[in-house]
């Protein structure tokens, strides 16, 4: 019984060591290293904005050297109590206000909506307010665009600097491996979905798409137009945003993060495509399986899995942020919070069907 059990454990920890360097085989960055692009002209940045004044200047400071180069630069003032509006002008931004937001409509898909129909470039870069621009970070996102019938999804490069933040390394890992870009078949397998905080598309494609209008009252909206492109004919190409975009994800403390994440991570998993869930579901529950076998296993294999599986999360997540060792040798921490955390999601979206975010209430 012993020797059964003893090869049982070993085959699943090969498994989730195959299946997790199969859902994460290659991810491609924007360092790319490029200075110029005829492009740049083109574009409008559209950065819909509620209560963003902390974050605001850093981003805008950081799109500084882009005035003048770019079409323009929006910001969209969704009713924000605070000095929103005040910084935006003060950095040189155009500032759009928002009507009240009507029945049906999230806020930030409106703020992306109301912007591009006013906007006057032929693309349109939507930026979440809490992201920043690496030096010549817009260029490399537009050598790497490669033109009409195609939206560039990017998942900026996670910038850590308390250690309560280093808790979102696997939502980051889940989010990644649940849109299916890439894993080893990326070149064959379309895309299910995109990332929400850095949207590079064409003016003409956004609208023949049917834009935010057309996913208005989802909360998950970026998965939400990557299905709705797709639907359409178009193609979604997904990066890391190393070399291009950077974020600091809830700076204000740990409470910011746990409604952050919670506020919508159940939701997006219900949203996601059954079967690359179902591929990380199994490459959990595989590495759960394999932290509760240390009665099982020798000691030895015990320690190499473990040091393998530490390893193989590293070099992941260096792609996609500055995850420290500590991150990756202490990853059972870490997945326990991302259980804990997402079962809080799930009872806050199917069963109270309620979240508060930015002082507004979101019914679910």
């Amino acid at each position: 019984m012993y020797m059964e059990e003893l090869v049982v454990t070993a085959l699943i920890l090969i498994m989730t060591l195959l299946l997790g360097r199969v859902l994460f085989f290659h991810i491609p960055s924007l360092a790319i290293k490029s200075e110029k692009n005829s492009l740049l002209k083109k574009v409008s940045v559209i950065i819909p904005a509620r209560n963003e004044e902390r974050n605001l200047p850093v981003l805008l400071k950081s799109l500084h050297g882009y005035h003048g180069k770019v079409k323009e630069i929006i910001v969209v003032d969704d009713h924000s109590t605070d000095d929103t509006v005040k910084v935006a002008r003060t950095f040189g931004a155009r500032v759009l206000k928002l009507e009240d937001l009507p029945a049906g409509w999230f806020g930030k898909s409106f703020g992306c909506w109301n912007g591009a129909l006013r906007a006057n470039g032929e693309i349109f870069l939507f930026l979440d307010a809490d992201t920043i621009i690496s030096e010549n970070g817009l260029e490399n996102m537009l050598t790497a665009y490669k033109g009409e019938g195609e939206v560039l999804s990017v998942q900026p490069y996670h910038k850590i600097k308390e250690k309560y933040e280093s808790l979102s390394s696997f939502f980051h890992l889940v989010v990644m491996g649940s849109l299916g870009a890439f894993h080893i078949l990326q070149k064959w397998l379309p895309v299910k979905g995109a990332f929400g905080a850095c949207l590079l598309i064409h003016r003409q494609d956004y609208f023949k798409y049917g834009g935010h209008q057309a996913i208005q009252g989802e909360l998950m909206e970026n998965m939400a137009f990557g299905f709705q492109v797709q639907k359409h004919g178009g193609k979604v190409r997904c990066y890391s945003g190393m070399g291009a975009i950077e974020m600091r994800m809830y700076p204000e403390g740990f409470g910011s993060l746990w409604n952050g994440w919670s506020k919508s991570f159940a939701t997006g998993a219900s949203r996601t495509n059954i079967w690359y869930l179902m591929l990380v579901c199994i490459w959990l529950g595989g590495l759960m399986t394999f932290l509760t076998s240390y009665q099982t296993l020798p000691l030895e294999l015990y320690v190499i899995g473990y040091v393998l599986i530490a390893l193989h999360i590293k070099r992941t997540l260096a792609i996609i942020g500055n995850f420290g060792w500590g991150t990756a040798l202490l990853f059972p921490f870490h997945l326990l919070f991302f259980f804990i955390l997402f079962g809080y999601s799930c009872v806050q979206t199917f069963f109270k069907k309620n979240v508060t975010w930015k002082g507004r209430k979101i019914d679910l």
